[in-house]
């Protein structure tokens, strides 16, 4: 899955790469611990969560590509090497399915170790700020038409730090911050417009 341009807050240790489509593999992956507790996480691996787990397993391949390098390998690994139920338990397993990954949360209750299935998504941020040399517009856009990825961190204000492969198509695995709320907010002389469009669905892994 991917499809994706180059999101502002990219994780910035590695070049980018990305792949095209969500394109299903099911295998046998490796483990990893990190960030906040699952509802139906056990605490294995050194006392960690199964959402730590699934966080650090995806931490540690920043930069580099994993398996066929589609999004959905990175997250199917993750959660088989956490013990955690992954697609294939939820339904049938296709190339662009809209997969479910847990039991559905909502943005408010969404934390590290969740994941986050997009169809058809796209943000737009437009920072203006004026001062006395005048008024500055910066940009940024970034798209995700069929893609999966992991919740490292959870920012406020509708911002979401994600742990991503194949975004934009070809890419390593990487660090992106992504949006899910439209608004104006200000600060000082600066503005910040956000909009968000498509569609996405938050999911909290659960134990095999």
């Amino acid at each position: 899955m991917g499809n994706g341009k180059a999101p502002a807050g990219i994780d910035l240790d590695t070049p980018d790469d990305v792949d095209d489509g969500t394109s299903a593999r099911i295998e046998s992956p490796t483990p990893g611990p990190v960030g906040l507790d699952a509802k139906s996480g056990d605490a294995k691996q050194g006392g960690a969560s199964m959402a730590e787990q699934i966080v650090r397993f995806a931490r540690r391949l920043r930069g580099r590509r994993l398996g066929d390098g589609q999004c959905f390998t990175l997250v199917d690994r993750a959660l088989r090497g956490a013990d955690a139920k992954s697609a294939a338990d939820y339904g049938r397993v296709t190339p662009n399915a809209d997969y479910q990954w847990g039991s559905s949360v909502t943005l408010a209750d969404l934390q590290p170790g969740d994941l986050i299935q997009f169809r058809d998504y796209t943000y737009e941020r437009v920072v203006v700020t004026k001062d006395d040399t005048g008024t500055t517009t910066d940009e940024d856009a970034g798209d995700r038409p069929n893609h999966t990825a992991v919740v490292e961190s959870v920012d406020g204000n509708g911002a979401v730090t994600v742990l991503e492969q194949n975004a934009p198509d070809g890419s390593a695995v990487r660090r992106s911050q992504l949006y899910f709320t439209s608004g104006k907010t200000k600060s000082g002389n600066r503005t910040t417009t956000i909009t968000v469009r498509g569609t996405f669905w938050f999911y909290r892994p659960e134990a095999r």
